[in-house]
C-alpha cells in the first residue's frame, strides 16, 4: 500500500472542514431566515392590529361626532319654551295671572305637559280653563292642545279652584327665528 502523503490528507481534511463549515453556515442562514420570516410576520400582524385599532378609533370618533351633531340638532332651549308658555297663558284685565302653573314637563320630541290650577279669586274657573285652551290653540308656538281631565276643589277661603293638566306640542322655531338674523360665525351655541 502506498503511503498517502500528508499533504493529501491535509487537503482532504481541509475540504471536509470547509464543506462542514459551509453546510453549517447554510443551515444557520436558513434557520436565521426562518426566524426573520417569523419576526416579519409578527411585525406585519402587529401593524395590521394597529391599523385596525386606529380605524376603530376613527370610526368611534366619527360616531361620537354624529351623535353630538344629532343631539345639537334636536336641542331645545327650554328657557325659551317656558317664556313662550308664560307669554301664551292668558292674564286678567289688571295683568295678573289667570292660571297658576304648578309644573312643567317636556320631552326631546317637543311634547309639553303642564299641571295648572285656577286662582281662588276667579268668578268662573271653568271659563278660565277654556281661555287657557283657546290661548294655546291660537298660539303660533303650540299645536295639539288637550286637557284630559279637570279636578274640582276649594281653597282655604272656600272658593272653587280647578286643577288640570294640559298637553301640547311645541313648534320649535329655527335658530334664526329665535335670535334674529345672524351670520353663521355669530350663531350662538344652544344648550
Amino acid at each position: 500500500m502506498r503511503k498517502i502523503s500528508s499533504l493529501l490528507l491535509f487537503g482532504i481534511l481541509a475540504v471536509l472542514l470547509t464543506a462542514g463549515y459551509t453546510g453549517y453556515t447554510f443551515w444557520q442562514r436558513s434557520s436565521v431566515e426562518v426566524e426573520l420570516e417569523k419576526v416579519n410576520y409578527s411585525i406585519s400582524e402587529y401593524n395590521g392590529k394597529i391599523l385596525k385599532y386606529e380605524s376603530d378609533r376613527v370610526l368611534q370618533a366619527v360616531a361620537a361626532k354624529q351623535t353630538v351633531d344629532s343631539l345639537k340638532s334636536k336641542n331645545i332651549e327650554w328657557s325659551k319654551v317656558i317664556k313662550d308658555i308664560r307669554d301664551t297663558l292668558p292674564k286678567t284685565e289688571d295683568n295678573a295671572d289667570l292660571i297658576n302653573v304648578l309644573s312643567y314637563a317636556g320631552s326631546s320630541n317637543n311634547d309639553i305637559s303642564l299641571n295648572l290650577k285656577t286662582v281662588g279669586t276667579s268668578e268662573n274657573p271653568f271659563l278660565d280653563v277654556a281661555k287657557v285652551i283657546a290661548a294655546f290653540d291660537g298660539s303660533k308656538n303650540f299645536t295639539d292642545t288637550f286637557v284630559p281631565s279637570i279636578g274640582v276643589g276649594e281653597d282655604k277661603n272656600g272658593n272653587d279652584v280647578l286643577s288640570f293638566s294640559l298637553t301640547t306640542k311645541y313648534l320649535k322655531t329655527d335658530v334664526v327665528d329665535m335670535f334674529g338674523t345672524l351670520d353663521s360665525s355669530e350663531a350662538p351655541l344652544i344648550r
